[in-house]
């Protein structure tokens, strides 16, 4: 009775420590997702001379593909006007990160956005 009972313990430590990295590289792939759309729709935006709501829409169709809930995902810019050639682009986009690690290690509360920078300059001609 008692190595059954260690048995099944064990048996949790070890499906936790095969897990775990794999949350570990789930949580990755989701933020590179963010942080390539990111940088998609900021050099889509450096022809236009700003962002349109148009690649706002492809942006969210591409995370909601991915698993990200739509009205939650957020993407905004430094301006809302047509920047000439050479004035500085700056979008931000952010989705709610989800809780995949079943114990944090830690005493750190882990993130709860993904986020991503880009920055360009215009290459808008009138």
């Amino acid at each position: 009775m008692k190595a059954t009972v260690l048995r099944a313990l064990f048996m949790w430590l070890v499906l936790f420590i095969i897990l775990q990295p794999i949350f570990t590289y789930i949580d990755y792939l989701l933020d590179l997702q963010v942080k390539a759309n990111t940088s998609y729709i900021t050099q889509k935006a450096a022809t236009e001379g700003m962002v349109t709501a148009s690649m706002k829409a492809e942006v969210i169709s591409n995370l909601k593909a991915v698993g990200f809930p739509e009205g939650s995902i957020k993407i905004t810019s430094g301006t809302e006007v047509v920047l000439e050639r050479k004035q500085r682009i700056d979008v931000y986009v952010t989705a709610p990160r989800v809780n995949l690690f079943p114990y944090n290690f830690s005493g750190v509360s882990q993130p709860t956005q993904y986020y991503g920078h880009g920055s360009i300059m215009s290459e808008y001609l009138d």
